[in-house]
């Protein structure tokens, strides 16, 4: 076997050409990226002091919120707990994406209850209502209130930006000592915007809770070592066992997962290579979205941490206008493709609730990830640096 390529380190992603070169020395070598490989301690998944820990620290920094194909017009909302802490988002009439914290300024009534499209926001307990940009425009009975200034009563904003497809929230708390250069690396989407953008027709939103540590379900989607045997009748007889060619940029990862028939490009010049249905590509944008490509749509998945052995998972689905012509044109192979993916990510879960369960019968002290699992390693390694510098608990790491 050939020596195997190191997971790349750098500050933007390849092309896809270069990509698919890669790719192709891997099939012939016989070979994957290969990383350093990663002992976490069973303790950081199971301690609820750690838990808390990581709450507090996720707060610190920012996150991806939501798609923009989520909020398409005017008066559309939506609302979600992040890290413990409830928002919603609304595009104004002026076309911009704000972020609010989920709270009436009068008795603190979470103001939105799942997606919709209002002409302004009411809440339903007392009717005092608010303009899509957050100000407070109307009080029943107003006189029973004379010391309410009402200009300095609407709802709180959290500073947020809309950059490439993604509603971007600065810290919730008092920002880490990372915080800027975070919000650089998710505020420059130039690794993923040219995949992402075209994709404008939100077709799906499907939230769920899970039974796993939020880092648990993070790792499901970080390596392709499990595809023989997680997905031996979905995903494995059109992709790759253990081939991925691994990209970091900052504290984020791409990880791309190769389809079978990329040997196809083989029989062409460099210059006609497309990948767009040969490859799916997973944008880990730390701490806790994925953006994931597959041939005919498009994912974000937020993983919102509950407590150490739940996780709400939210999958935002998108797809191009062209696809929604195909689809119409023929529902039976869009359905079939939709339940593919679906059969996988059901697999998926199906080992990620096995790992949860493993994780309390006592028979190991860390979760091994070897060289072929090298964004994982990525991922804790980040996640504990944020830790270590914010005045909390340190994190435990093997001696």
């Amino acid at each position: 076997m050939a020596t195997p390529t190191r997971a790349s380190v750098a500050h933007d992603v390849a092309d896809d050409r270069d990509i698919a070169r890669r790719i192709l020395a891997h099939i012939d070598a016989g070979t994957t990226d290969e990383g350093t490989a990663w002992r976490e301690p069973v303790g950081n998944y199971l301690d609820p002091t750690r838990f808390a820990d990581e709450l507090e620290m996720l707060r610190s920094y920012p996150s991806v919120y939501l798609p923009s194909a989520a909020l398409p017009s005017p008066g559309d909302h939506v609302e979600r707990v992040t890290f413990g802490v409830p928002l919603f988002a609304v595009r104004g009439r002026d076309g911009r994406a704000r972020v609010f914290r989920n709270a009436c300024r009068h008795r603190g009534m979470t103001l939105v209850e799942g997606p919709g499209c209002a002409q302004a926001l009411v809440c339903r307990y007392h009717g005092w209502t608010y303009r899509l940009d957050g100000t407070l425009s109307h009080v029943p009975h107003a006189d029973a209130f004379p010391d309410l200034d009402m200009p300095a009563r609407g709802l709180v904003e959290v500073d947020s930006r809309e950059v490439d497809g993604l509603i971007v929230i600065a810290p919730l708390h008092t920002p880490g000592p990372q915080a800027e250069s975070a919000m650089t690396a998710l505020a420059d989407g130039s690794p993923w915007r040219d995949k992402l953008l075209p994709a404008t027709r939100l077709v799906a939103v499907r939230p769920a809770l899970r039974p796993m540590n939020w880092k648990v379900l993070v790792e499901q989607f970080l390596e392709g070592y499990h595809i023989r045997t997680t997905h031996k009748d979905t995903f494995y007889p059109i992709q790759y066992d253990d081939l991925n060619v691994v990209e970091r940029f900052g504290p984020n990862s791409r990880i791309t997962f190769p389809y079978k028939n990329i040997e196809r490009l083989r029989e062409r010049p460099e210059s006609e290579w497309e990948v767009g249905h040969r490859v799916t590509y997973v944008y880990h944008l730390f701490p806790n979205v994925m953006v994931a490509t597959f041939p005919n749509q498009t994912l974000v998945i937020t993983v919102d941490p509950v407590d150490i052995d739940h996780t709400t998972v939210t999958i935002y689905a998108m797809v191009t206008p062209e696809v929604v012509q195909r689809a119409s044109a023929d529902p039976e192979t869009a359905q079939g493709a939709r339940n593919l993916l679906n059969e996988g990510g059901i697999e998926d879960n199906e080992m990620s609730e096995g790992v949860q369960r493993g994780l309390h019968a006592g028979a190991n002290t860390f979760v091994e990830f070897g060289t072929h699992e090298s964004a994982i390693g990525h991922f804790h390694a980040t996640l504990d640096d944020r830790l270590a510098q914010s005045p909390m608990s340190p994190p435990v790491r093997l001696r």
